[in-house]
């Protein structure tokens, strides 16, 4: 993709990002914004036992910039998930998918349920890491390691994922048979796990900070951590209704697309299951699993190529429109039913034509994702 285009793209995403976080009503709830906020004032809060005050890369930085802070945060949230769809671009490309689909994977991305949830609630640290997790595969993909571990280190101090797509390029190398390369992405998922370990101390020993185990959850492994907290809160259809709206319509069309994908995209997407089950159970699960988005969606857009380009983005429409609501909160409840039910439909008819053998005949050609030799 030439830079003209790289550089159209980030700016259509990031104007309707900005109208969206513009139109999002204010959380009117207890969040996490008080906790940052003190972080990006002070730096060191003496003695917090708030597990978000050890994710001060974010703080730290938006703390420093002149002007509102809820505008900073806004900013924030734009920016960082508008690099999160250009990161799925990257990656597609790099997975040997088409430019259609890599289009699609990128829509699916910025308008899916994490990215406008957190230009509701910007007061997070997950806008970097959906931008995180792109780029570092891409670079690991592309044999730049050096880049990704950078982007691994300095990432966890933003918050812990940013190790995980190391580790899982570590599996995925291994599971290929090539020990030398897995060794050196598993290092370097070392080096960022280490940084974070370092922080952490740091401020426990230094300036008293905890992870607060009384109703935090993440710290409390062995009883169940944020996932059992979480399910105490909610009922089975609050569970059933948190899972899907994470997700929707993907959900139809992911599967489908692993079964057309390369062997080496559905090898990294079955490495990183096992981690994503981890974050999974250490954090609120229907918002924690929106890291992996840049496996989910390009998935379902290889599906989605292959049905005609009105009903591809039909899907993709819906998809966005009802995630304006569960995602951003606009009060559009009745449109955001249809749209959603819509695009199950759809979805589900495109995946009827994906999965026809004139339409999968060819659809793993040119898609071998491997990366050069060193």
């Amino acid at each position: 993709m030439s830079g003209s285009r790289t550089m159209g793209l980030a700016a259509t995403v990031f104007v309707v990002l900005a109208a969206i976080a513009w139109a999002s009503p204010d959380p009117g709830r207890v969040t996490d914004r008080d906790t940052y906020e003190k972080s990006a004032a002070q730096v060191i809060v003496p003695d917090c036992s708030d597990l978000q005050c050890f994710r001060v890369l974010v703080p730290w930085t938006l703390g420093r910039l002149p002007g509102d802070s809820i505008v900073r945060w806004k900013a924030y949230a734009i920016v960082a998930n508008t690099a999160a769809a250009v990161g799925v671009w990257t990656l597609c490309l790099a997975f040997g998918l088409t430019t259609r689909a890599a289009l699609l994977a990128s829509a699916l991305t910025a308008l899916g349920f994490g990215s406008l949830y957190t230009l509701h609630d910007a007061f997070t640290a997950d806008p970097l890491m959906f931008a995180l997790g792109p780029f570092m595969t891409s670079a690991l993909v592309s044999n730049r390691l050096a880049a990704a571990t950078v982007m691994g280190i300095v990432g966890v101090t933003g918050k812990e994922f940013a190790a995980a797509p190391l580790y899982a390029f570590a599996l995925y190398e291994a599971t290929a048979g090539r020990w030398m390369r897995a060794l050196r992405a598993c290092a370097a998922g070392n080096a960022a796990f280490i940084t974070w370990a370092l922080l952490t101390l740091t401020l426990m020993l230094g300036f008293g900070y905890s992870w607060g185990w009384n109703g935090v959850g993440s710290a409390d492994v062995s009883n169940g951590a944020a996932l059992a907290l979480w399910a105490k809160r909610m009922t089975w259809r609050g569970i059933a209704s948190a899972m899907f709206n994470e997700f929707g319509a993907l959900y139809v069309l992911a599967p489908a697309g692993f079964a057309l994908a390369s062997s080496p995209m559905r090898r990294l997407v079955l490495v990183s299951l096992p981690i994503a089950a981890v974050f999974g159970y250490v954090q609120q699960p229907d918002r924690g699993l929106w890291n992996f988005h840049y496996l989910v969606t390009p998935l379902a857009a290889l599906v989605l190529e292959r049905a005609p380009a009105p009903l591809a983005w039909s899907v993709a429409a819906l998809f966005a429109i009802g995630n304006l609501r569960v995602g951003a909160q606009l009060p559009i409840a009745p449109l955001a039913k249809a749209a959603i039910a819509g695009s199950l439909i759809l979805a589900g008819a495109a995946v009827v034509m994906a999965l026809r053998p004139s339409a999968t005949r060819s659809a793993r050609d040119g898609m071998a994702m491997e990366p050069a030799a060193p």
